[in-house]
């Protein structure tokens, strides 16, 4: 691998264009042997497929089991930065700006991305892990798991040569093209999480890095790159590869990055990494709370519709130019202390009243209208009305004091406004 490019050989650019003459589309009978082994796998899938600290760990497993597999240390990574990411939305750097609904869509948008994932990429781990145990080619047996056609010839070509930089970028292009349809252009997220104030701030401070931590002469060290959830496809795979790229170039700093993911679990805080700053415990240093601690596992559904439909994946295996300098702990360092002595300043401002929120309305007409996640100005009852201040025919009643935050209406359309006296 080249310090400057991920390079792609002409004799591997020979065999891309070769598995492209050997996609197969469809399912064949199986034997009961090979059901056992589906079934086997889907539970396992299942169980792992819990929430991003289970994935996480699934990751890092498989990979010590099997280094040849590199795109695994990759993901493992990669889903601990969308564990912090989850964490964030609720610890003290972002816990002031973000309210409730927003809050909660960025929550959902990072953990279907992060369970879809797992879902279409574990099986295909596994299976491999089955045809190594067993010493029998099972790679087959991809299409009952839902994978694309695409990954067929790539894990049968795998099996004979063992080439660790091909096989992750074809996963790095299957699973972002897995999201595209799925999660990435989904109307929904373009519009509360794409569109909303709260992404373009984080993407403005930068807080969208994806970072592999390190320690180098007991220092705590990052190389990473910062992201954008919603660039484009090719963009997305372009990323994915320099990540790759990154981790493999030195030999060392792997090593380093491998043994810091085997010595601190993950939890979902970023006290795993640098606990001089950040801390599970809200009234030390920044608070970064452990993932089971602020939210809940969710059920996803899923859709085995395949992306493949044009042998035109040749141009995604490009040669990927690395950053010159990817040791970014001191500007990583420099962006938390601006977001920290923002979030400081801002919860300071809301404690000491200086909000229309925190001072109340004294009188409070039919005008007034309150979104999930806003906090109620004063003590009193609240219905909900259209977001046109039309009636409804179900209205909610609450009763709610000063600072409570409006929970969620019925249904997107609608408000919460004061009740009338009668």
């Amino acid at each position: 691998m080249s310090l400057a490019k991920l390079l792609i050989t002409k004799k591997e650019k020979e065999l891309i264009k070769q598995w492209s003459f050997q996609i197969k589309a469809g399912i064949k009978p199986l034997s009961l042997k090979e059901k056992g082994i589906v079934e086997e796998i889907n539970h396992k899938v299942d169980l792992l497929n819990l929430n991003n600290l289970t994935r996480t760990k699934a990751y890092f497993e498989f990979y010590s089991n099997h280094p040849e597999v590199h795109w695994a240390l990759l993901a493992h990574l990669v889903s601990r930065n969308g564990g912090w990411n989850m964490t964030d939305l609720k610890g003290s750097l972002l816990e002031n700006i973000f309210t409730t609904h927003p809050r909660k869509d960025f929550f959902m948008f990072l953990e279907k991305a992060n369970a879809f994932i797992f879902h279409d990429a574990f099986p295909q781990l596994l299976l491999y892990e089955k045809s190594m145990e067993a010493k029998i080619n099972y790679m087959h047996l991809l299409p009952q798991f839902g994978v694309s056609a695409f990954m067929e010839p790539v894990w049968q070509s795998f099996l004979q040569s063992a080439n660790s930089k091909l096989l992750t970028i074809a996963l790095i292009i299957n699973e972002q093209h897995y999201i595209e349809s799925r999660l990435i252009s989904n109307p929904y997220y373009r519009t509360h999480v794409y569109a909303s104030s709260i992404f373009k701030l984080q993407e403005f401070f930068h807080l969208n890095h994806v970072i592999f931590p390190y320690q180098e002469e007991n220092r705590m060290k990052v190389i990473g790159l910062n992201v954008s959830h919603f660039a484009p496809l090719e963009q997305r795979i372009e990323l994915g590869k320099k990540l790759y790229g990154m981790l493999y170039n030195s030999p060392y700093r792997l090593k380093t990055i491998f043994l810091f993911a085997a010595n601190h679990p993950h939890t979902g805080s970023r006290a795993d990494y640098w606990p001089e700053l950040f801390s599970i415990e809200r009234n030390r240093g920044v608070w970064s709370p452990q993932l089971q601690a602020v939210w809940e596992n969710c059920e996803h559904a899923y859709t085995n519709e395949d992306w493949y439909h044009s042998s035109e994946t040749l141009p995604y295996f490009n040669e990927a130019a690395l950053p010159k300098k990817d040791d970014i702990t001191r500007q990583y360092a420099n962006t938390l202390a601006v977001v920290r002595t923002g979030a400081f300043l801002l919860n300071k401002f809301k404690r000491g009243g200086h909000t229309k929120e925190s001072k109340g309305v004294k009188n409070m007409g039919q005008n007034h209208q309150f979104k999930p996640g806003q906090k109620a100005p004063n003590n009193g009852y609240y219905v909900e009305i259209g977001e046109t201040g039309s009636t409804v025919n179900d209205p909610n009643q609450i009763k709610l004091k000063a600072g409570d935050e409006f929970p969620d209406t019925k249904n997107q359309n609608r408000v919460w406004m004061p009740k009338r006296k009668p």
